[in-house]
This record gives C-alpha cells, structure tokens and sequence, in this order.
C-alpha cells in the first residue's frame, strides 16, 4: 500500500532537476512560479481535448465529429488562456497580445484536429490520464505521474506538440516512458508491448509522426538510480545550474532567467 504521508515526485522534477538543479530549487524549494508560456497553453489545451475524444471511445465506442472537436479545443484554448498572466517573449510582445492568443487557439485547433483525423479512429484506450503511484522502498520519495493514454498491455501512448519532428532517440532515451511502462508492470503484471510517443507537429502543413520503442526491466534500474542521485543531491543541498550555452538557458524558456543569479543579464536583449 503506498504511504500517503510519504513525498512523491514525477518525472518531470526529475528531468528538471538534472537539466538545472536552479530551476529546480526555486520551483520546488522556494516556491516560485512563473506564468506559463504559449507553447504549454498549446500543450495542454490540446491534450485536454484529445483526452476528451479518448474517454467518449471508452465510454460510448464513437468519436467526437471534427468540427465538435475545433470547438472544444478553441474552447479549451480560450479558457487556459484566460486563467491568468502569460509569459511572453520579446517577439510576441511586438506581435501583440491579440495577435498572439489567435495564434495559440488557432494552433491548438489545427493540432487537436490533425489527431481526430489520423489517430483517435485507430486507437483502442482502456485508460485515459490513468494515475500512477510507484512505491519506492528505502528511498525517501514514490513516484507519481499520468500515463496520457493506455491501450491494456498493447501499448501505452504519451502525447506531444512539437514545432518539428522528433528522431527515434527521443522516444528511446525517455525517462518518462520507462517509469510508465514500469508503473504498467507493476500495476498491470507485464510491460506493454509498445511504448509510444505521438507528436502533433504543428509545421506549415501539421504532420503526425510516431514513434514507438519498447522497454525491459534491465531498463527500470538506471532511472532509479537518477531518482536517488536526486534525492541525495536535495539532502545535501546540490543544486547544479544548467550550461550558460544550453539554448534553453534564457527568458525565452526559463521564466527565472531575469532573476537568476547564474544568467548573465547583459544576454537579455
């Protein structure tokens, strides 16, 4: 039984504390949050709409109609946008806000529609934003997380937006994908066959690219051993900042940039 006073983490603390243990400290120690970008507005307008196609076909056997899912997904779109203060870079700032959420909903219409048409009528889910928790004995932390859409022990999907195709490798080194198919062997009593990442490219004709590798136990422990490196970096106050010429390191896409006391301001233009 999983102790429910006991911390957990997900996947996601873990990739970010090893990208910039930084960013890390001041989003989880210190508490600091940043409003979101538009591409995480994107993201998660559009999985929420996917998701809502994925449960009707559990529920009732039949997808939403095309035109019901623009609908949701500029709905959706709309509502995150609204929830309150978005980060916006330099470019969008000239672009202006109007411009800028047009662009958000359009792009979220464009990609939820590009998965109704090409995946959603080929999928069979028995789970949608299925929770998992991993008990992780003797280390000071369980796992958490949402596996995006399972198909029983066939397959289990996570869904992506990108701005262009991802290679094999990306679906092959992910962490995420080895904690899911280990949470589905411990849940379920096998690794899934497949293991998936579906990425809606929003390029100028948007594209579906699939990418499907698979997992063994001999691959559960590696990760274990990043969750307890982690944890013994937090126990003793380790928190290592990402590389000055990492591209990510910048206001574009970390919202501490400004206040960082590694980023040279004299790069914010």
């Amino acid at each position: 039984m999983i102790d429910t006073t006991k911390p957990h983490i997900s996947i996601s603390q873990l990739n970010m504390y090893e990208f910039c243990g930084e960013q890390w400290r001041r989003r989880y120690i210190e508490k600091e949050k940043i409003p979101p970008g538009v591409a995480l507005i994107v993201g998660k307008a559009v999985d929420s709409t996917v998701n809502k196609n994925m449960n009707l076909k559990i529920d009732k056997g039949e997808l939403f109609s095309i035109d019901s899912i623009k609908d949701i997904a500029r709905d959706t779109a709309n509502s995150e946008w609204d929830k309150g203060e978005i980060k916006l870079d330099a470019e969008e700032i000239k672009k202006g806000i109007k411009a800028v959420k047009g662009e958000v909903v359009d792009k979220t219409v464009r990609l939820a529609a590009l998965h109704a048409k090409t995946l959603a009528p080929v999928l069979n889910p028995t789970h949608v934003q299925r929770k998992i928790e991993i008990e992780l004995p003797g280390y000071p932390v369980d796992i958490l997380g949402y596996i995006d859409i399972q198909e029983g022990l066939k397959s289990l999907r996570d869904t992506k937006t990108a701005s262009k195709s991802p290679n094999q490798s990306v679906a092959d080194t992910s962490d995420q994908l080895t904690v899911y198919a280990m949470a589905v062997k411990v849940i379920d009593g096998a690794i899934p066959e497949k293991l998936t990442l579906d990425c809606l490219v929003d390029n100028k004709t948007p594209k579906l690219a699939v990418i499907e590798t698979t997992r063994t136990e001999k691959d559960f422990q590696p990760v274990l051993y990043r969750i307890e490196n982690m944890m013994e970096g937090i126990e003793k106050e380790v928190y290592i900042p990402c590389r000055q010429d990492h591209f990510l390191c910048g206001p574009k896409w970390c919202g501490f940039a400004p206040t960082c006391r590694y980023f040279r301001r004299s790069l914010i233009k």
